[in-house]
C-alpha cells in the first residue's frame, strides 16, 4: 500500500520533510513529494511517525490502513 500525500489538505508545513527526508523531499511548489511509496519494514515506523506529525493528515497510507 503506498504512501500518499493529498496536496488539496497539505499546509506546506515542511515537518515531513524535515523529520523524514530519507522518504520526502520539498518540490518546486513547496508540497512534499514521497519518495519512497512503498517503504521497507524498516522504513515503515518513519513512515507511520510522518503521518502523525502531519498537522492536517494529509498524508496517508492509500487505502488508509496499515
Amino acid at each position: 500500500m503506498p504512501l500518499t500525500v493529498n496536496h488539496k489538505k497539505c499546509l506546506k508545513s515542511g515537518q515531513c520533510t524535515y523529520m523524514h527526508p530519507a522518504l520526502f523531499q520539498e518540490g518546486g511548489d513547496g508540497y512534499p513529494i514521497v519518495l519512497i511509496p512503498e517503504p521497507t519494514d524498516d522504513q515503515r515506523t518513519d513512515a507511520d511517525d510522518a503521518i502523525e506529525l502531519c498537522p492536517v493528515s494529509a498524508i496517508s497510507w492509500e487505502n488508509g490502513n496499515r
